[in-house]
């Protein structure tokens, strides 16, 4: 069974609207225009009218519980890494409990700079992030190649290729380790393999790689929002960090090659050889906080991977100041 995140936090229902409302009902216009009436959209049935959203207000505190929130978020998913047999390669242990370090050193700061403006330290990682990224990229990780038995029932279709039913399958990307029974198997059933040597760790390693790229994009934005002098210094000063440690993660999965992006020359950046997205020390002439993608989990029938794609905090990741952490 994947291993499964959980976050603790409750949201008290934040930003949930209330009631439910059907919308098929809706005539604005009718057939010419000597039709008059009610110009307000109609409504069909007896559902309660919808609450709106709640305007909660978005001040320091805020920013600074959703930059907290992003740290121990970065600290759960080294956690969740460190307890997946091999997903970190052994050489990488000690760094990443290092980058564990940092990110509980930068939460801290967050923590009490949120306290010095009024607010309450948030000590949780991010509710959304955690059940709307993580989570489900950390199952995608874990998850079993999928084949399809074709017409020829010896064959199946697993990762864009046709291949022969064995127990080890053959592919152009590697070896497939056959986990299901092949008794009394008929075209169109599903059968399992394991994933391709090393391809846990490498998605492990791109997506932690690419969460400290988000962390130091997030902190870079934040800067820019705050009024407060002494936090504007705390989040650049968490950004350099955080990007410093982007660029050894970049440098420990690529090698020589993880330096410097080809694009700052004006070169194509091709994926890996198993499709995964690549990132640099150095992506840019400047920090960009635009949105970040990466692969993860394997290949369907087609070959194709299922894309990850990381923004910073807008107005669904912000921890407002009417959330409780639970921590």
């Amino acid at each position: 069974m994947p291993f499964q995140l959980s976050s603790t936090t409750s949201r008290r229902d934040v930003l949930k609207v209330g009631g439910l409302t059907i919308s098929l009902g809706a005539f604005v216009a009718a057939c010419g225009d000597d039709r008059g009436g009610d110009d307000a959209p109609g409504r069909v049935g007896s559902a309660p009218v919808p609450t709106a959203l709640p305007d909660y207000a978005v001040d320091d505190a805020v920013l600074l519980r959703t930059a907290s929130s992003l740290e121990i978020t970065a600290i759960e998913v080294y956690e969740a890494a460190l307890a997946i047999n091999g997903a970190i390669p052994p050489s990488l242990i000690p760094v990443v409990e290092r980058l564990i370090e940092d990110h509980q050193m930068i939460a801290d700061q967050m923590v009490g700079l949120t306290e010095s403006v009024g607010g309450e330290g948030w000590t949780c990682s991010n509710p959304w992030l955690m059940d709307r990224l993580v989570a489900p990229t950390i199952e995608l990780i874990q998850s079993n190649v999928i084949g399809v038995v074709l017409e020829d029932t010896s064959m199946v279709q697993v990762i864009g290729e046709q291949v022969m039913i064995a127990p080890v399958v053959k592919t152009a990307q590697g070896d497939l380790i056959l986990i299901s029974s092949t008794n009394g198997l008929e075209e169109g059933d599903e059968i399992e393999f394991e994933r391709l040597e090393g391809a846990v760790s490498d998605d492990v390693m791109a997506f932690a790689q690419a969460l400290e790229s988000l962390a130091a994009a997030s902190h870079q934005e934040l800067a820019g929002l705050t009024s407060n002098i002494e936090t504007r210094v705390a989040h650049l000063e968490a950004a350099s960090l955080e990007a410093r440690h982007s660029s050894v993660l970049a440098i420990a999965i690529y090698g020589p090659d993880g330096y410097i992006s080809p694009a700052m020359v004006g070169e194509d950046v091709p994926p890996t050889e198993r499709s995964q997205i690549r990132h640099f020390a150095i992506e840019s002439t400047f920090g960009q906080t635009s949105q970040i993608e990466v692969k993860a989990g394997p290949a369907d029938l087609n070959g194709v991977r299922p894309s990850v794609v990381m923004q910073t905090p807008a107005a669904n990741t912000l921890v407002y100041n009417e959330l409780i952490c639970d921590a």
